[in-house]
């Protein structure tokens, strides 16, 4: 519920922003939304990560088992290519659009892992 309720924030937010940056002529390009947006979430968790001196012993853990960085690679690949699409979603849509897109990717998502992996409510 709480990530439905974000969408809900974060759809208002983007519709003030892109309408800010019309009124400057400006319009945003879905990588200006992508590298602005993962480097914010990079310093956050950075610093989350630091305060809580986990930032040492992940770092540690990556050292000891490198293999972990081929998994870390993927994950990333996977992401960059999902948010790509969502933030083409945004540049050139309505965050409505995108908020519709993501709910009902959602509700699929719920749906599949209920019928194929048997999973409840």
């Amino acid at each position: 519920i709480g990530s439905l309720v974000l969408d809900g924030v974060t759809a208002g937010f983007q519709k003030r922003l892109k309408a800010e940056t019309a009124k400057a002529g400006v319009k945003p390009k879905p990588y200006d939304f992508m590298f602005w947006t993962n480097l914010f979430m990079f310093v956050t968790a950075a610093g989350v990560a630091l305060v809580l001196g986990e930032l040492t012993s992940g770092m540690a853990f990556c050292a000891a088992n490198p293999e972990i960085y081929a998994k870390i690679v993927k994950f990333a690949l996977c992401s960059a290519v999902g948010q790509s699409f969502i933030f083409y979603t945004i540049a050139n849509f309505d965050p409505l659009i995108l908020s519709t897109v993501t709910t009902t990717r959602k509700i699929f998502s719920v749906l599949l892992s209920i019928f194929l992996k048997g999973h409840s409510l």
